[in-house]
């Protein structure tokens, strides 16, 4: 069977790829929010994501919780955040310092290599730094469609942002030490009954998600 091996030189290598791709690139971070972790950092990212990450406010933290990409400054610098792939933890966000207002030329750089830095980072998320078979690749693709379902659920019954109803969730799952995607494949069941035709692969959810999911569903229709 198809085996692909991540790990975190992976993720530094498109860092420094990405950043050698823009004039005036002062660095590269990807960290996750609300988790709060700083998964990866080259340059100014080290210091300038974990300010973010420690006050819970600016670009970084922005584009998490509006689920968009946002432009700003921090400290004396230029910074694109774009939010990518969502796992247990929160959505991994790219982050890249630029001593200049980005160009289209940088949005462009940035857009292209985002999707690859993110889905590393899922990657190595899922399987603990394991190889990781073609099969464990679909279920963790499924996984985090029904995260994205189950977000916009909580999103239909009680409106607010994506970041807002990410951390509803992940509160519920905490709260009960239940996992993230667990909760989220039971939500998708509690409401619709089923789940995809594409799902076969992917495990029932235990009975505590389904408890979570069906105490977090009834308090959202209140």
């Amino acid at each position: 069977m198809n085996q692909v091996k991540f790990g975190p030189e992976l993720i530094s290598r498109l860092m420094d790829h990405l950043c050698s791709q823009l004039s005036g690139c002062e660095g590269v971070g990807l960290s996750v929010w609300p988790d709060g972790e700083l998964l990866r950092a080259t340059g100014a990212a080290v210091e300038l994501d974990q300010v973010q990450l420690d006050s819970g406010e600016g670009p970084l933290v922005e584009a998490s919780r509006e689920e968009r990409q946002v432009s700003g400054r921090v400290r004396d610098l230029d910074v694109v955040a774009v939010p990518g792939s969502w796992g247990d933890s929160g959505p991994a966000v790219l982050t890249v310092y630029l001593s200049h207002s980005p160009g289209i030329d940088d949005l462009k750089a940035i857009e292209e290599i985002e999707p690859l830095v993110a889905t590393a980072a899922a990657v190595i998320e899922f399987c603990a730094g394991e190889v990781l078979r073609a099969d464990q690749m679909v279920r963790m693709v499924q996984h985090r469609r029904y995260i994205e379902q189950a977000k916009g659920l909580v999103m239909g019954a009680r409106p607010c942002q994506p970041g807002e109803a990410f951390e509803l969730l992940v509160r519920a799952s905490q709260n009960a030490n239940v996992k993230l995607r667990d909760v989220a494949t039971a939500l998708v069941l509690v409401v619709g009954g089923t789940l995809e035709d594409d799902a076969a692969e992917v495990a029932e959810p235990p009975r505590a998600a389904f408890d979570v999911a069906e105490r977090l569903w009834d308090a959202l229709r209140v």
